[in-house]
Formats: structure tokens, C-alpha cells, sequence
């Protein structure tokens, strides 16, 4: 049966247990189950803290603090420092740990990379065919050792001012909970039950977290649940190492306790603008107002967005992302660091040029994806607030020079300082360079512009692949666009630029079905020559065309499919400048059908193509010409032939004068101003 709006999918939120501390503590063996913290690179007063451990957490270290006031709450804390590189800190470690977690969570499903240490995922179609599984739901109690169930039993309430509860009464709270949500579940094993499929998806979440903690030596968090929103919801309710299940039926009485600031996209302008132009705080309380009025505030699309959120539903999908959107690198300067100096501000540049230049190589070795855009951010600090600026550009190629070049021209206008701008205003206070836009690379032949003015094809040879007509033997031919032994492929453009063949010999171009005489290991093309100046008085035409040469010898084969007189008539022949419609004017008389041409010995007569219009034979690769031959002489043709045009009929205007009041004299030719002051005939 069809499940109710808002409940189709199953939806899970991976999130890893204070990443950075982990990472840390799994090069550094000793740090494992003691209070530590990452703090960056800079050792000011202990450094900033930007990871804690659970440990550490429980004794009042926070994120944010300062190392020397970290350890004055935990005397025990022990600090691992984030590496240093360009003068800003280097997170290439961390980068590489959450390639390995998302190694493994991709084996079980289609996965959206949200953050670092973050992981979405589509579990719908894997927990219906787990559903039919015999036996599945019976074992639920004792597969499902980490997970808690949001809002079950159903008479406890979540109080976030209540103490929190010992590690023995959370197990067995969680344990309670866990066995009144299986007993709620249908016992019709009906596969169509929203429950039943978060169900089946937990199973799998605890498949995908072990397997994460045995071949990485990571843990972490999940959140279960029917749309993204409250998947990362659930995931930060019992953490650390456990997974949250929230079915829809309790979503209500958590978010009438629950701030809007932390729902998914409601952190900043928008949930403030949210609570002060309503007078709400926690998510709830907007279930309180109608579509309509939402509409009003905040628009059709944000104020429906609004009005579903609020009673659960979200319907953003999971997009399949296994790479980062961008790849970026920044740098704030704080306080008497701010940067005041042009040649500081290029400095900076070039740093970020340099890591996100390492960056982009490594990402296009491992993931065979180039980046097309360039954007530069940069935060001024004004009197009373800071302003940011972002420019974008498109991106040539990582070079770290070339970076920084095109950063700078895109910044630069920022400055108000006065000439000659060696100084720097208002001070930066924050850069960032960051590349996007992503396409993946093709595996494809550099092509010059003779490739496009030759029409060679420019697939790779291989498996599949069709035969180059430019090589011969296995060798590929030294002139691009050439065809077989050196002839030109009739229908490209070098075609229509070079001059017809005079002393070359052609063998079949059908190496399949017909014999060919012994040729030449590799192919050598002869260099051009150009042709006796002509003496001033050409021969006289012969009336008749001569009698057919002697069998040529090798040396000297006439061209196929030509007529002899196209060898031995007159000298315009030969000119350079002729083309070859005027060659074929001179070599045929008007109103006479050509003679059969003779052919040669050496090429087989069933490999020409006889035109049907004059019945000349010519070669495969010259039909196109003589059929262009034929259209010209057709157009020229219907050109002479055209009758003249005929003067434009004059119906409107008949059709002026008969509507003419009887009265009035009708114009007859033109008048000039002196005509209108001559008295008028009696």
C-alpha cells in the first residue's frame, strides 16, 4: 500500500566521533581513552582548540578555547598540534582518513560526501529487500545493540535541563526503548510500513558502523529517519558510538522543546529573521501559524519550505556525491595580523596558490576530474563590522603562478588606498581561493587544427575503434588527412584546396576483398614541386582527343579514373590556379557524354564507382568531387535559364485608384515645386 507523505524513504546521517581527536590518537596510540584536543598550528597561549574528546569534554574543555585555559579546567589534557604548510595548517592527514571511511560506507549504499567527517545516504531500496528476509525482525533485539529510539518508551520525556544520566541508566533506557518500539511494529510483517523500513535501515546503519570501526579504527554516530533534516537531527542525540532511530510519530514533542537555531538550515540569518519577526523560539511553535501567513513573511517557496519543516517533512534527495563540490584553502589574519601592504596580499595569494595547485593535482590523479572556476574570497575589516567580496574567473589549468596572477586582477579593485598603492585599505582580514565546477576528464587525443580541417575522427585506437584510413602497414601516415598511400579523402576540406593528382600511382584502397600488388613497408610522401613556367603561346587544343597512351609504366601511372586528355591536352591544364570544375570544362566538349576511361592494369574494375549521370568511373575517395562537379554545372545551368523577372503587380494600388473620389485628378509623373504655383488649364 502507498506510505504516507513525507514517510517513503530511509534516510541516514554518518557522522564521525570527534574526528580530528581520533585521527590523532590513531597515529599517536598513547593518547587513546585520555582527555586530549587538536589545537592549530599556532602555539599563542596554548592554541585554538578546534576538536575535544569526550574525555576531555566532561571535565568543561570546549571548542574555541585557548590550550593554557583547556588545560587549567583538565590538568591531565594532553594537546596534538595540526600540521603546519604554507604557513597555514595542513589537514592532508584528515582529508586521507575520511577517503577511508567513505571507502567503506559506499560498499553498502549510494553516498552524499556533506562534509569532512559527514556521510548521507539512500537506504529505501536496500531496506525493502531487507524486509524479506525470514527471521529478520526476530533478531532485531540482539543486532540492534547501539541504537536508541527517539521518543520511546513513550512516557519518557527528552528534558535538555535535566542532569544527564549515568552511563548504566542510559544502556538501560535505551535498552527499554529499543524493546517498546519492536513491540509497536505490525505484526503483519506489512513491507509497506514506514516503521518496518527504519527498522530494516537501523539493521544496516550497525552493519555499515562496524565495518567502519574494523578496517579504519574509527567510530561513529548515525541518525535514522525519513528525510535529511532529521536525520542530522537524530545523529547528535546520543552520541558518541551510538545511532538514533526517530520515527515520525515523535517528532511533534521534540521539537516543543527544541531551539529553531538547530535545525538544518535554520542556524543562521534566516532561523534569526525566523524567530524575531514571529516571536518564536523552538520549532514547534510555528506549527501555530498557516501556510498563508507564512506565504506573507517569507515568500511561496521559503514560507511552504517553513510550514512542511515544522511538522517534519523535507523532501530535499540524497544527490550521489562522492567527491567535494570545491577544493579550497584560506587564511584569516587577525588583529595585528590583518594585511595593510599590497606585497603582503600577493604573498598570501601565492601561498594559497601553491597548496590549492598540490590539491588540484593530486584530486585530478585520483579522481580524474579537472576544475573549471576560480573564486577568491576576501573579507575587509571597516570600522564598525567586516565586509566580504568573492570574485569568480575561469580556471586554465593548476598553476600556482597563474593562480595568484588571476586572483590578484580579480581583488585588486578593492583597494581604496591612494596611488601608487603600495599600501593596502581597508586591511584584509581573511582570503580564501577555491576551485569548483568539476569536469571529469576524457581520455582523448590532443587534436590540432588540421584535425578539424581534415575531418580525421579522433576516437583512440583500441577495442572498438575504427580503422584509420591514414595508416598503411600499421604505420600511421606523416601528412594528417591524407587516405590511403596518400590520397586525399574526398569530402574534407583539404580537398578543396589541393590540386588533382598527375604522376602517382593508386592501388586498390580494398585490402579485404581484392589483391593488391606488393607494397612498401612505410610510406614516404614526395616533396612538392612546382611546374616549368609556361611558355607564352600555349599549344593549339587538338579537335580530337589523341589515341590512348601505351601501358604506363610504374614509374608513371596516369591518374585513375580520368581521361587521357586531362594529361595530354592543353596547357591550362596544368596551371595551378585552375580548380577542378574548370579542368573538367576543358577536358569535355559541350553536349558530348565523356568516353569510358582507361584504367589501370593494377586496379581491379569493380572497385570503381561509375557515375550514372555521365558514366565516368572515378575513384571511391573522388566521388563526392565529380558529384560537386555535377551540381555546379546544374546551377549554372538553372541560373542562365532563369526568365526575367516580371514587374510587380499592382492590385493595391488598382485598387487605390478605383476608391479615388471622382473629383480628384490622379497623379501623372513626377512634380516639382514650381508646378504647384502655375495657374491651372482651363
Amino acid at each position: 500500500m502507498p506510505l504516507d507523505r513525507g514517510k517513503e524513504r530511509v534516510v541516514v546521517l554518518v557522522d564521525m566521533d570527534c574526528f580530528y581527536v581520533q585521527v590523532e590518537q590513531k597515529a599517536n596510540p598513547e593518547l587513546k581513552g585520555k582527555p586530549c584536543a587538536v589545537v592549530q598550528y599556532k602555539t599563542w597561549q596554548g592554541g585554538g582548540i578546534v576538536a575535544v574528546s569526550y574525555e576531555a569534554r566532561a571535565q568543561g574543555v570546549k571548542r574555541g578555547m585557548r590550550g593554557m585555559e583547556a588545560m587549567r579546567r583538565c590538568p591531565g589534557l594532553q594537546l596534538a598540534q595540526i600540521p603546519e604548510a604554507h604557513g597555514k595548517a595542513n589537514l592532508s592527514r584528515y582529508r586521507q582518513a575520511s577517503a577511508e571511511v567513505l571507502a567503506v560506507l559506499s560498499r553498502f549504499a549510494v553516498i552524499e560526501r556533506a562534509s569532512i567527517d559527514e556521510v548521507y545516504a539512500d537506504l529505501t531500496a536496500e531496506a525493502g529487500r531487507r524486509l524479506k528476509q525470514p527471521g529478520l525482525l526476530q533478531q532485531a533485539v540482539t543486532l540492534l545493540g547501539s541504537t536508541c529510539v527517539e521518543g520511546f518508551p513513550r512516557d519518557r520525556d527528552r528534558d535538555s535541563r535535566a542532569p544527564p544520566l549515568s552511563a548504566l541508566h542510559r544502556e538501560e533506557a535505551r535498552r527499554e526503548g529499543l524493546q517498546a518500539w519492536l513491540d509497536s511494529l505490525p505484526a503483519d510483517r506489512d513491507q509497506g510500513s514506514p516503521e518496518l523500513l527504519l527498522t530494516a535501515g537501523a539493521l544496516m546503519v550497525e552493519e555499515m558502523r562496524a565495518a567502519v570501526e574494523a578496517e579504519t579504527g574509527y567510530r561513529c554516530s548515525a541518525g535514522i529517519s525519513h528525510n535529511k533534516v532529521l536525520a542530522k537531527l537524530s545523529c547528535g542525540l546520543n552520541k558518541p558510538n551510538r545511532q538514533t532511530l526517530l520515527p515520525m510519530e515523535s517528532v511533534d514533542r521534540l521539537f516543543d522543546t527544541l531551539p529553531i537555531s538547530t535545525i538544518r538550515n535554520l542556524g543562521g540569518k534566516l532561523g534569526e529573521s525566523v524567530s524575531q519577526l514571529l516571536q518564536v523560539h523552538n520549532m514547534g511553535q510555528l506549527r501555530a501559524f498557516s501556510q498563508a501567513q507564512l506565504h506573507t513573511s517569507f515568500g511561496v517557496k521559503t514560507g511552504s519550505w517553513l510550514f512542511d519543516l515544522c511538522r517534519g517533512l523535507d523532501f530535499e534527495p540524497v544527490r550521489p556525491r562522492y567527491f567535494p563540490k570545491s577544493i579550497g584553502c584560506s587564511k584569516n589574519f587577525m588583529g595585528k595580523e590583518a594585511l595593510t601592504m599590497c606585497e603582503q596580499v600577493k604573498h598570501w595569494l601565492l601561498q594559497l596558490s601553491t597548496e590549492l595547485e598540490e590539491r588540484l593535482l593530486q584530486d585530478q590523479q585520483q579522481n580524474g576530474r579537472t576544475a573549471r572556476q576560480l573564486a577568491v574570497a576576501l573579507r575587509l575589516e571597516e570600522e564598525r563590522q567586516s565586509r566580504s567580496f568573492s570574485r569568480c574567473c575561469p580556471l586554465a589549468g593548476p598553476d600556482a603562478q597563474r593562480l595568484a596572477q588571476r586572483a590578484w586582477t580579480l581583488i585588486q579593485a578593492c583597494n581604496t588606498a591612494q596611488p601608487p598603492q603600495a599600501a593596502w585599505s581597508p586591511p584584509v582580514i581573511g582570503l580564501s581561493l577555491s576551485a569548483r565546477d568539476f569536469l571529469e576528464t576524457s581520455v582523448v587525443s590532443a587534436r590540432g587544427i588540421t584535425d578539424f580541417l581534415t575531418g580525421s575522427s579522433s576516437q583512440s585506437p583500441g577495442a572498438g575503434a575504427a580503422p584509420n584510413p591514414g595508416r598503411v602497414g600499421g604505420a600511421q601516415s606523416p601528412v594528417r588527412g591524407l587516405g590511403p598511400f596518400g590520397a586525399h579523402r574526398a569530402g574534407t576540406i583539404t580537398s578543396f584546396f589541393v590540386h588533382a593528382p598527375t604522376n602517382k600511382t593508386c592501388p586498390s584502397p580494398d585490402p579485404v576483398t581484392h589483391t593488391l600488388p606488393a607494397q612498401p613497408s612505410s610510406l614516404s610522401i614526395a616533396p612538392l614541386t612546382f611546374p616549368p613556367p609556361l611558355s607564352p603561346t600555349p599549344p593549339p587544343v587538338p579537335e580530337t582527343p589523341p589515341s590512348p597512351a601505351p601501358h604506363p609504366s610504374p614509374s608513371h601511372t596516369p591518374p585513375l579514373g580520368r581521361r587521357d586528355s586531362e594529361h595530354t591536352g592543353p596547357a591550362e591544364m596544368d596551371l595551378p590556379g585552375l580548380s577542378f570544375f574548370k579542368r573538367k570544362a576543358l577536358a569535355r566538349s559541350p553536349g558530348q557524354p565523356p568516353p569510358d576511361p582507361p584504367l589501370s592494369p593494377s586496379l581491379p574494375t569493380e572497385v570503381l564507382v561509375r557515375c550514372a549521370r555521365c558514366g565516368e568511373s572515378t575513384l571511391p575517395w573522388q566521388e563526392a568531387e565529380h558529384k560537386d562537379f555535377h551540381f555546379a554545372l546544374d546551377l549554372q545551368r538553372s541560373l542562365s535559364t532563369l526568365p526575367p523577372p516580371s514587374p510587380p503587380a499592382r492590385t493595391k494600388q488598382k485598387a487605390v485608384d478605383q476608391l479615388r473620389a471622382p473629383g480628384k485628378r490622379a497623379r501623372t509623373g513626377s512634380k516639382t515645386l514650381d508646378w504647384y504655383f502655375q495657374k491651372a488649364p482651363p
